[in-house]
């Protein structure tokens, strides 16, 4: 049986450092995905956690939060856009013989094809910098960036990468998860900071799900984070649930380092893409790491 397994990290909001290298490079994950905001709200703290996530030798794809485009913009003050956005995008750059563990990539309206035996499955990254709702989120980086300033740019632009993909199998990947899973505060992205709570998730990544479906994608799994599982009203989201044949998952465990009653425990979700006779399929589970084991 072909699988393909993928270390999901949600929201780190500074919440990592050498012992989480450590622990990554020695687990035996295909692919690690951060789900995004990096940082904590400055340029400093996100490209401090930039370069310590450098020193992975595992390869990763980043997704932007909206945190992180926060950060771009205070940059762009000082350094200019180009030279602010090259510093947080530069992880990629450099020559293998120059850093040779630098195998992260920034992802976002993109596609991500990845064949073991007869699995072939490809990851769909979705709309960076999302703050979820029925805007879209910071729409002059967003033009002056990815060429898209309206809803109906983004959708455009999903769509449009749904009809590229070769594969049979699908995993979307974001930074906000889809809305249509809910409008209580702690439905997996239901709105828990205004009154009468609401659905807060992502218009495009929705009609983009829908898009695959009518063209007989089997979609896998939808990976994402940004709306802590920790309610502003102290409640639980569930981090996972399948829905019309389809994983979702909520990795932003925040903070997602955390002292228990014995050790120190570091939070991100195993996702497993598997084959056999019945086709493919993904299961996951969260795994608490403790830090004395690195």
């Amino acid at each position: 049986m072909a699988a393909i397994k993928i270390g999901v990290i949600g929201d780190l909001h500074t919440h990592w450092d050498e012992v989480d290298v450590a622990q990554f490079d020695a687990s035996s994950y295909d692919l690690l995905y951060f789900v995004g905001d990096l940082g904590g709200g400055t340029p400093e703290s996100t490209l401090r956690v930039a370069r310590t996530m450098s020193r992975l030798h595992k390869p990763a794809l980043v997704m932007p939060g909206n945190n992180d485009t926060v950060d771009v913009i205070e940059l762009e003050a000082e350094l200019g856009h180009q030279s602010g956005l090259a510093k947080l995008a530069g992880l990629k750059s450099a020559a293998p013989d120059t850093q040779p563990r630098a195998q992260l990539a920034l992802c976002g309206y993109s596609l991500h094809r990845m064949i073991r035996n007869e699995l072939d499955v490809t990851l769909v990254s979705a709309r960076p910098h999302s703050m979820g709702g029925p805007e879209l989120s910071f729409a002059e980086h967003m033009q002056r960036t990815y060429g898209v300033q309206t809803m109906q740019q983004s959708i455009d632009r999903l769509v449009a990468l749904v009809d590229d993909v070769a594969s049979e199998s699908i995993v979307f990947l974001a930074h906000n998860g889809p809305n249509g899973m809910g409008t209580e505060p702690d439905d997996m992205w239901g709105c828990d900071f205004k009154p009468g709570g609401g659905d807060w998730g992502d218009r495009d990544l929705a009609i983009a799900i829908q898009h695959a479906q009518v063209r007989g994608k089997r979609i896998l799994a939808v990976v994402a984070g940004h709306m802590h599982l920790r309610t502003k009203g102290g409640a639980m989201r569930n981090w996972c649930t399948r829905h019309e044949g389809t994983l979702y998952i909520n990795a932003a465990l925040v903070p997602r380092i955390f002292s228990g009653a014995d050790d120190v425990y570091r939070h991100h979700v195993a996702l497993t893409l598997t084959t056999d006779a019945a086709g493919a399929a993904a299961k996951a589970e969260e795994v608490l790491l403790p830090q004395s084991g690195a």
